[in-house]
């Protein structure tokens, strides 16, 4: 992909939305996905956010979409602005001229006019891998079978588990805004999930482990009969899709969901970050295996990113450290082109691409490292500054 625009034929954008073409979008990703998708990504499909969703027309119908929500986050206390894309759709008819491409650098270059730093996409199809998107992230992925001796250490008689609505989602913001990795989000995100139920593109329930004063964590659940692509006589399987709050509690409401879904197991993904989670399912030996962040992820810009973290960088490896560091992109934040470079006085670290500078900032399950080049000394001090926390979508998937 460049970031040339496509040649112009009979078509009109990459753009946004206009006010009198939702019928046709609805129309275009009903026909590419399922006809539920308004529905299902009402944070996506909102007329507040009609500029976000970018769009080409070719005739009387609409040839291409890519959407974005932009939302700021906090990793560890560096607060940042993260775009989420989602329901990239090309009609079947349109496809193979580009468009889809064009629509994602389009949607790219969103993003950053609106400050966004990092993209996180819901997907990795070799039309994003292209550009550099890539899985990042060094997270666990758990196992507790019923019945297991894992699942019966975590068991708590006092603990309280019941389903939590929208009278509780006051409670259940206040919790998750103590989370030190998260999306920072607005009431609407909590009160449009609980109405359309969908969470993580699966029907969900929303669990409350409640406290003598209310409640002290939550638990988004994927309803074990409701999973997508799992055969219909595969075991139930709870699935937590975010969590917050008191560690010990919502380790606790794992076997007691186990026992209300009649389900055979809990998968628990663990954000790298978690280490509260990380140890208490560690001390009943629960399996584990290494995962990245769902989805992909692109830096959009890299020099205004790492800024924003430079606390979190001078609390791993000094300020004085850190003051000295300064950081360079070829091409213009949004662009897919281009390479990176870390300068410390004379001496510079390069990273030759998205694809290399993703894995390298996030870290990677994989073994393999990502290629750096340059002064050896600087790249090991940044080793020590890496990987930054990865989020997790949860509630704000799109």
């Amino acid at each position: 992909m460049t970031d040339r625009p496509i040649p112009s034929d009979t078509h009109d954008g990459p753009r946004a939305l206009a006010h009198d073409e939702w019928p046709l979008l609805n129309r275009l990703v009903s026909d590419v996905f399922r006809p539920e998708m308004f529905h299902d990504y009402p944070q996506l499909f909102n007329e507040a956010n009609r500029s976000n969703l970018r769009v080409i027309r070719n005739g009387d119908h609409l040839a291409t979409h890519v959407g974005i929500v932009v939302r700021p986050a906090t990793l560890l206390g560096c607060t940042v602005t993260v775009a989420s894309m989602g329901a990239v759709a090309t009609a079947k008819e349109a496809r193979g001229r580009g468009w889809g491409s064009a629509c994602v650098q389009d949607a790219f270059d969103q993003a950053a006019a609106q400050g966004a730093h990092l993209m996180y996409i819901s997907g990795g199809r070799d039309l994003y891998v292209r550009v550099g998107c890539r899985p990042v992230g060094c997270d666990r992925r758990y196992e507790i079978t019923t019945g297991s001796v894992a699942a019966e250490q975590l068991r708590r008689a006092h603990v309280h588990v019941t389903p939590a609505g929208p009278d509780d989602i006051d409670a259940l913001a206040a919790i998750h805004a103590t989370e030190p990795v998260r999306f920072v989000r607005p009431r609407e995100d909590w009160v449009r999930a609980m109405d359309c139920g969908i969470v993580m593109n699966t029907p969900s329930d929303f669990w409350a482990v409640r406290g003598a004063h209310g409640p002290v964590a939550y638990l988004v659940v994927h309803r074990p009969d409701r999973l997508r692509n799992r055969p219909v006589d595969a075991p139930r399987l709870v699935r937590p899709v975010e969590v917050g709050g008191d560690r010990e509690a919502v380790a606790a409401a794992i076997p007691a969901l186990l026992d209300h879904y009649g389900a055979a197991a809990a998968e628990v993904h663990v954000v790298a970050t978690d280490a509260s989670l990380a140890a208490r399912l560690d001390s009943v030996g629960a399996p584990w295996h290494a995962q990245p962040t769902s989805g992909t992820v692109r830096v959009i810009d890299f020099p205004g990113l790492m800024e924003r973290l430079r606390p979190l960088l001078a609390g791993r490896i000094g300020e004085a450290t850190v003051s000295g560091l300064t950081f360079h992109a070829d091409e213009r934040p949004g662009s897919a082109r281009g390479g990176f470079t870390v300068r410390d006085g004379t001496a510079s670290v390069r990273i030759a691409s998205h694809g290399d500078l993703g894995p390298w900032l996030f870290g990677t399950p994989d073994t393999l490292a990502p290629t750096v080049t340059g002064d050896h000394d600087l790249a090991a001090v940044l080793r020590k500054a890496l990987p930054l926390p990865t989020l997790w979508y949860g509630v704000n998937y799109v």
